[in-house]
């Protein structure tokens, strides 16, 4: 019987998933748990040695001997601190030593209880990766778990050998020993296997073997160099795959079965997919989260050049440490010609089938028109979050190349990145950006680098509009005063006083009469063009949008606001009139 604590179990499980059976073991009680149910499989064999440091010699040894990884072993406290010269030796000489030390709860560190020791940091400087497991109360526990198990185990031979340290804090069982051994079979794992291109040539060609008769969706992030090689290789893989290309607007990728998935409303089963292969940077579209769905089972293939553990689907089980391109190249040679594209025509139907509504004025009619008349071969940039979000159901002109600070989602820098990248060539530049975002950044303004080049359209709704989305006034009534941060500011005298040419509207015959000028290459200054919308309403008309999508759904159409047909100071006026200022 196997100890009933979960943590545990997953460890002893991936022991032997990994084929590390022989683990040197020291005298001690926190370890309890992990001891007993080595000792009742039969798999592992066990050697008993009192004094750690010369536990981790003795361990040292059966590696050099076996040219197989070993572990060790031990109890809490100073036990662990015994570890450290054995671990130096193996570190300094490359030796791939599995390092396992039981601990204590974490918070009881520093609270004058007996044997604690910070042991999830005492041998950072001398491994090449140091985890501490969670205790295990739920599911999102058990796939942590999982993940760092995976993650050390993987270090041990990745860029060279040597050894790992795993942690485990055991608190529950009499004596915090987890004492209840029950449980008859050990739970499955998800090994996550790694490639590199100095992998066998055979390991690389099973791997693509798995891609036969498969549903795959290739999620291509973020990326603005792809070359003529590339888009060859996207558009032969495509011939040769059942799958589907999932691109955004960042993606800046439009060969092959590429697909706007975040025009696909309903994420129905016939869309699943059974491998996922994510590339390249950040990626926006909404089926990420769906992809996290306990529904979806699809494997995940991750191609990262820094060949890094990343889980967003928690089903990863391949990492391709490489480029895109080299990842690319494989692919194509290795699948054969022809394939099914029921999967791919599965996909186009339902993004063929979204629609744009009619919009009174508002952000997404400001932005859908504006990127319409983009003109080729001119650079865009697209600020965070709602900006980003709400472009992403509208076309971009071919040969528009499109930018947006997505490594961690901030809404900081991104006004100064544009001028930056403005700065050094003489394309026609634009940027879409939210109020608060522009606000936070409006620094960025304050240089001697704004070219003429420069076009930057401000949707100025008075706050954050993504949380007016996400939940609205109704539901939040205080939404206004600190998260969507309401507010009455203009960007005109800003502008204006760093030598920008200022355009502004507040309703839509205003807009479409400054749009060209906006757009045009004409002029002898930057211009920035300040669109004024209501936070409230933007909201209830991207629900409009969204909704009128979904199967079944026949929303109510938003009504143009007051602001919106009138303009901000007729409305002032008609409001004077009705409580009877003025004539």
């Amino acid at each position: 019987m196997y100890s009933n604590l979960k943590s545990t179990q997953y460890l002893v499980a991936m022991l032997k998933a990994r084929g590390i059976k022989r683990i040197v073991v020291s005298p001690g009680n926190s370890h309890n748990a992990i001891v007993r149910s080595i000792e009742e499989d039969d798999f592992f064999t066990t050697f008993s040695i009192t004094d750690e440091r010369s536990a981790a010699f003795f361990a040292l040894g059966i590696i050099q001997q076996t040219l197989e990884p070993a572990a060790i072993l031990c109890t809490s406290g100073t036990a662990a601190s015994n570890y450290l010269t054995g671990v130096t030796e193996a570190y300094r000489r490359n030796i791939p030593l599995v390092v396992i030390t039981a601990d204590k709860h974490p918070y009881y560190l520093a609270q004058m209880e007996d044997q604690m020791v910070d042991q999830p940091s005492i041998f950072t400087p001398v491994t090449k990766k140091s985890v501490t497991l969670p205790e295990i109360e739920n599911a999102q526990d058990e796939w942590y778990c999982r993940r760092l198990l995976n993650e050390a185990f993987l270090e041990l031979n990745h860029h060279g050998q040597g050894p790992v340290h795993i942690n485990v804090p055991i608190s529950k069982g009499m004596f915090a020993i987890g004492d209840v051994f029950t449980t008859k079979d050990l739970p499955a794992v998800n090994l996550i296997t790694r490639y590199e291109p100095t992998s066998p040539t055979e390991e690389w060609e099973a791997a693509m073997r798995e891609l036969s008769d498969k549903k795959v969706m290739i999620i291509c992030g973020q990326d603005y160099t792809f070359s003529e090689e590339q888009n060859r290789l996207f558009a032969d893989i495509s011939r040769k795959c059942n799958c589907i290309l999932a691109v955004d607007a960042l993606s800046n990728l439009s060969v092959g079965k590429t697909i706007r998935t975040n025009r696909v409303i309903n994420f129905t089963e016939e869309l699943h997919p059974d491998i996922i292969i994510t590339l390249n940077g950040n990626f926006i579209t909404p089926v990420k989260y769906a992809l996290k769905s306990p529904r979806i089972t699809a494997q995940h293939w991750r191609v990262a050049e820094d060949g890094q553990i990343a889980d967003p689907f928690r089903t990863l089980t391949k990492v391709f440490e490489c480029d895109a391109l080299f990842f690319l190249r494989q692919l194509s040679a290795a699948l054969p010609q022809g394939a099914s594209d029921e999967y791919y025509q599965c996909w186009k139907a339902k993004e063929q089938a979204f629609t744009i509504p009619e919009l009174p004025f508002c952000n997404l009619y400001a932005c859908r028109k504006t990127l319409a008349q983009l003109p080729t071969g001119s650079l865009l940039n697209i600020a965070n979050s709602t900006t980003i979000r709400i472009a992403q159901y509208f076309d971009i002109p071919e040969g528009v190349k499109v930018y947006c600070n997505r490594g961690v989602n901030g809404i900081d820098g991104c006004m100064s990145a544009y001028i930056g990248q403005s700065a050094v060539t003489d394309e026609l530049s634009f940027l879409l950006i939210g109020d608060l975002t522009f606000f936070y950044d409006m620094n960025a303004l304050w240089n001697r680098y704004q070219g003429k080049n420069l076009r930057i359209m401000l949707f100025n709704n008075g706050g954050a509009a993504l949380f007016h989305f996400n939940q609205g006034l109704k539901q939040y009534p205080t939404l206004n005063e600190n998260v969507a941060a309401a507010h009455t500011s203009s960007a005109e005298g800003w502008a204006k006083a760093q030598g920008y040419t200022y355009l502004s509207a507040k309703n839509r015959e205003t807009f479409d009469e400054l749009l060209p000028r906006f757009i045009s290459a004409e002029g002898d200054a930057p211009i920035l063009f300040e669109v004024f919308t209501d936070t409230e309403h933007d909201a209830e008309c991207q629900h409009y949008l969204v909704d009128s999508n979904r199967s079944g759904e026949s929303p109510v159409k938003p009504q143009p606001t007051l602001k919106s047909q009138l303009g901000q100071t007729r409305v002032g006026k008609a409001l004077k009139v009705l409580i009877g200022k003025e004539k």
